[in-house]
């Protein structure tokens, strides 16, 4: 459902209805930033994605229809799987997709988040724990090489993300 044409990820629920609503990469912690800035501000470490995608279930939740699909930032170092996996499956929540993404992060930058053991290794063994606590797992790769990566880990389906500053916002699926 919604992955026909891929996901679009928007920062509200507000005003959506059935397959919209179905194919939305939802993340709730940048609600307010313009569509054009949405995707560089989702690589700055500028608001705790996750803690925010939780207080917006636990408040107002995601309301009646078909649930979107939930951006969890998997690198978080205080994500706590057990308990992300019961907040979504108690708020209707059963996809998840790795966004934001520190697979974009690369050169020294990128080398460093991988050496504290917060890079794309550890993005994937999320999802796979997240499969494993019963969500359905879909991945972002913002590459071929990382796609392969996705595959040979089960998960599928894969979304390609949009070119950093592009100012689109939707991901289209991968074919296998």
């Amino acid at each position: 459902m919604g992955m026909g044409t891929g996901l679009t990820l928007r920062t509200t629920l507000d005003g959506l209805a059935g397959p919209e609503r179905a194919g939305t990469l939802f993340l709730p912690a940048l609600a307010g930033t313009p569509d054009a800035i949405l995707d560089l501000l989702a690589l700055l470490p500028v608001c705790d994605v996750n803690g925010a995608l939780t207080a917006c279930l636990a408040g107002k939740g995601i309301g009646s229809g078909p649930a979107p699909v939930a951006a969890v930032f998997c690198t978080d170092p205080f994500l706590r799987v057990s308990d992300m996996a019961e907040t979504l499956r108690a708020a209707g929540l059963r996809r998840v997709a790795n966004y934001p993404s520190v697979q974009a992060i690369d050169g020294e930058p990128g080398r460093t988040i991988a050496a504290v053991g917060y890079g794309p290794d550890e993005e994937i063994a999320t999802l796979v724990r997240l499969r494993e606590a019963g969500l359905e797992p879909l991945g972002c790769a913002a590459s071929a090489a990382f796609a392969a990566r996705l595959d040979a880990a089960g998960i599928a389906p894969i979304l390609a993300v949009p070119a950093l500053g592009s100012g689109v916002t939707t991901f289209a699926p991968l074919p296998r």
